[in-house]
């Protein structure tokens, strides 16, 4: 059995184990480089008494590559449309599947196997994609104090969970459609849909977010650095939203520096304040924890019902 499902998935294999290299070479490569010019920044801007300007100057060239190791956001969302959407499908659509069941190797033996082969594979693909991405995005992410954003749907533990599920997903929609195309589509909208509603809604509400309120200064939010800040709003002396279009909400001494640099000093000097709702970057492994058991369940239950699904159909 061992032989038979690495035949009827060594392209698959093999395709995923020639991309990964090639992201291995990029990512030691350019992360080398990234490394030794941080290492260096650093050593240097302390005499210098720069080093609060890093952030604004370091890796200023590299958005190129930066944008490329962003989309890596997208991989697990392949292994499910590659490795989970035909698993099934394609026996059903080819028929296959009633020689391959009455051959001596029962539905049973033939699901669990190829499922426990492809999850294992796409955990392992996503686990070792999150490493490279957490250690070549070292110097960014120290630079910005946490790993909010981007940082958190390509680093930490959270990849594995999405690549298992993409591929779950691919399969019981496999196992439900019996046509590859459909399946494929159903879990590409599927898999942005969940993905989305927990990036989106769910992931801020993983724990109640801190409120607070800091002195107006221009663009500066001040919050703590890497903070994931989810809103930050203007109010004024009584706790108001405050309306910059509403004649009634500036203060007679601030119009004339209403559209100038001086009007936040103004607004703070007649005791306007910043509203700040944000996420402590110390959150980051809890919210990634949290995160990772949802897709897992998730993922666990696709394929209960997929196994569950095929094994109480007619071969």
């Amino acid at each position: 059995m061992n032989y038979l499902i690495w035949r009827l998935h060594r392209q698959q294999a093999m395709f995923a184990a020639a991309a990964l290299a090639v992201l291995v070479v990029l990512l030691l490569v350019t992360g080398t480089v990234m490394a030794h010019d941080y290492h260096s920044a650093l050593a240097t801007c302390g005499a210098t008494r720069t080093c609060g300007e890093l952030p604004g100057e370091l890796f200023q060239g590299d958005g190129l590559i930066i944008d490329v190791v962003s989309c890596t956001f997208v991989v697990p969302l392949l292994f499910g449309l590659f490795w989970g959407a035909p698993l099934v499908a394609k026996e059903f659509e080819q028929g296959t599947q009633d020689l391959v069941w009455t051959q001596g190797v029962t539905r049973r033996h033939w699901i669990t196997s190829n499922v426990a082969y492809v999850l294992a594979a796409a955990a392992a693909w996503g686990g070792t994609m999150s490493l490279l991405v957490t250690w070549w995005r070292g110097p960014e992410d120290a630079l910005q104090g946490g790993r909010f954003g981007v940082a958190f749907d390509i680093t930490g533990i959270t990849p594995i969970a999405y690549a298992v599920f993409a591929v779950a997903l691919g399969i019981a929609a496999g196992t439900i459609l019996r046509h590859v195309i459909p399946a494929m589509a159903t879990t590409l909208a599927g898999f942005v849909l969940v993905r989305g509603a927990v990036g989106l809604w769910l992931r801020p509400r993983f724990a109640a977010p801190i409120r607070h309120t800091f002195r107006l200064v221009n663009n500066i939010s001040g919050a703590p650095p890497g903070a994931w800040i989810l809103s930050k709003i203007v109010i004024d002396p009584s706790g108001r939203l405050y309306d910059p279009s509403s004649p009634t909400d500036v203060p007679a001494a601030c119009h004339a520096a209403l559209f100038s640099n001086s009007a936040a000093s103004c607004l703070a000097a007649h005791g306007f304040r910043r509203l700040v709702t944000y996420q402590p970057a110390n959150r980051y492994w809890t919210f990634q924890a949290i995160e990772f058991a949802i897709f897992a369940l998730l993922a666990a239950a696709l394929v209960a019902f997929a196994c569950a699904l095929v094994f109480r159909r007619d071969a």
